[in-house]
C-alpha cells in the first residue's frame, strides 16, 4: 500500500448549529463567502448531531469539525486557515476499517 492508493480528498467540514444562533449564521456565512464546502447540521432537529456535539464536550454553538479538529464558537482566524488548507488535507476517515483489518492480519 502506498500514499498514491489514497487519493487526496478534502476533509469534510461540518457546522453544528441551531436556529437563532448568531455565531452559527456568521460561521456558515464566512465559509460560504470564502467558498469552503461544508455541511450544516441543526442540533434541534438532528438527534445524531446533538449527540456528536455532546460527545465532543461542547455546551455552546456553533461547533465546527474538520477531520480530527474541532472547536466551538465563531472563529474567523480558524475559518480562514481552514479555507486555505482545505483542498490539501486528505480525508482518510473512510480508511479506518481498512487499516483495522490490515492490523489484524499482520498481528
Amino acid at each position: 500500500m502506498t500514499v498514491t492508493d489514497f487519493p487526496n480528498q478534502p476533509v469534510p467540514i461540518t457546522v453544528f448549529g441551531k436556529p437563532g444562533c448568531q455565531g452559527c449564521k456568521m460561521t456558515v456565512r464566512h465559509l460560504d463567502k470564502q467558498g469552503t464546502p461544508h455541511q450544516y447540521r441543526d442540533v434541534t432537529t438532528d438527534p445524531a448531531a446533538h449527540e456528536i456535539v455532546q460527545a465532543l464536550g461542547y455546551k455552546a454553538l456553533p461547533v465546527v469539525t474538520a477531520g480530527d479538529m474541532h472547536w466551538s464558537g465563531y472563529s474567523p482566524d480558524r475559518l480562514n486557515t481552514l479555507g486555505r488548507v482545505h483542498a490539501f488535507a486528505p480525508d482518510l476517515t473512510s480508511r479506518d476499517e481498512l487499516a483495522a483489518n490490515y492490523l489484524k492480519e499482520t498481528a
